[in-house]
Order: C-alpha cells, then structure tokens, then sequence
C-alpha cells in the first residue's frame, strides 16, 4: 500500500473530523431519514473514507458496507472500526462498478463523491441499483466559511494559476445540482434539510496543511509538481502575512442531507 495514501488518510480523518457531538447528530438525522422498521438494516457508503459518517452509525447496530477504492482510506477506517467490525464489511471497488446484488441494502450514503466523478451518472445509476425498494439515497455535505481559509486558499490559487495551471472551483455545488435534476428526471423526489451547524477553532497551519496534503478536491486536478513546487512559497506568505501560524480561527461549518426514497 503507497505510504502518501495512509499519510493522506491520516491528514483527512484529524483536519476533517467532526466532534462527537456533529457527529451523533449527523447519525440521527441519518436514521431517521432511513424510517426502517421491523428489520435490521443494511447501509452501504461511497467512498467510505476513514468513516467519520460510518462509525457513529456503526455504534448504533447498523450493518454497514464500507466501500471506497483508496486502500489507505479503508486501512485507516479499519483501525478504527477494530472493535465493532462484527457487523462491517470493507469493499476495495469502484463506486461506479458496485459488487452487489440488485436490490440489496436499506440506505446508500454519499457524501463528498459526486464533484470526485466525471461519469458520476455511472455511480448515480449504480447507487439506485443496490437500493431495496422504498430504500433511501442520503446525500450529504459540508459548508466551510472563514476568511482566513478564504485568503489562504486564494494565494494558493494565484501561485499554482502564476505556474500556468488553471484551477476549478464550485464543481461540488454544481454537481449536487445536476444529481438533483437527475433523480427528478427519475420521478424521484429528493427532500433536502440542513442538520446541524457549529462553529470550530482551527489554526492557520492546519489551514496550510489540509492545502499541502490535498485534502479539497480542488487540488487534486492540480498536477503534483506544481503543487509542491509552490507550497514554499504559499508558507512563507502565510507566514509573512498572518505572523503566528499556531493562531486560532474560527470556521462556521454546517452540514446537510438529502433524502431521496425509492419507490
């Protein structure tokens, strides 16, 4: 297994994570989304990554099927999960090639996957495949907003754009959009609800250090010479223009569901 995909996996689950609090929340709003009664229920996640979705739905008896193609990520996720693996299954595959039968799980989690796919339509169909009839597709998302996150991640920008490379930003919320319009055009109704919001302390070095291990699937387009090329230069702006990299800011988050119910 490449070293840069367990590093890369250990970055994401400490600068990504929610607190136990989000999180339990996030489970609830989850469960209650799903509405199954009378038997035990099966979820299947895309993109399971070092289970910050999974784990807190795990504690609560759900079987779960953790599938994501990144072996670091599972590797991570599955030294978490050590103690309740009882009722969890790692899937090495590609969410657009799903190795399950038809019509075979209570609920598919995705969360931060669809912008990641350019033949998301491939992932989309095979989602809806796997799901029972009456089962759930359950979307999920973040917001971030601090202006500090903001100015770093603009310079950023400006160096990696001054080395000729453009940078894409907003396929997230654009792609959200057009799965919307995908499952309408399905006869599906997605209903979508913001679940929680919170406010988090976040240094400026871990600022820099979600940028330089890639973390934001906007950097991830962006060729790996000239990204580490330019991150010397992005921390000694930083440091020029910010002084004390250990400072604290705050970072307004919230996160989102969308339901949508199979028929």
């Amino acid at each position: 297994m490449p070293k840069a995909s367990v590093r890369m996996a250990y970055a994401y689950d400490r600068l990504r994570a929610y607190p136990p609090e989000v999180a339990g929340r996030i489970a609830t709003a989850i469960g209650n989304a799903l509405g199954v009664r009378g038997e035990e229920a099966v979820l299947l996640e895309l993109g399971v990554g070092t289970g910050r979705i999974a784990l807190p739905l795990i504690a609560r008896g759900y079987r779960y099927l953790a599938l994501d193609k990144d072996p670091g990520m599972l590797e991570v996720f599955r030294q978490k999960a050590a103690g309740v693996m009882r009722k969890v299954r790692l899937i090495e595959a590609d969410a657009r090639a799903i190795p399950l039968p038809d019509e075979s799980v209570h609920g598919v989690i995705v969360v931060h996957l669809w912008h990641l796919l350019p033949d998301w339509p491939k992932a989309l169909a095979e989602a809806l495949r796997v799901l029972k009839p009456g089962g759930v597709l359950l979307e999920g998302w973040d917001e971030m907003e601090a202006e500090e996150e903001r100015l770093i991640q603009e310079r950023w920008r400006f160096l990696v754009e001054a080395e000729g490379v453009g940078v894409v930003r907003g396929l997230h919320r654009r792609r959200l959009g057009e799965v919307e319009e995908a499952l309408k055009r399905l006869g599906l109704r997605p209903k979508t609800k913001q679940v929680v919001q919170w406010r988090e302390e976040r240094t400026l070095r871990q600022a820099l250090e979600a940028l330089e291990e890639r973390l934001y699937s906007f950097t991830q387009l962006v060729p790996e010479e000239v990204h580490e090329r330019i991150m010397p230069g992005l921390w000694t702006w930083a440091q020029g223009e910010f002084g004390d990299l250990d400072r604290f800011f705050t970072l307004e988050r919230s996160f989102t569901l969308r339901a949508t119910r199979m028929a």
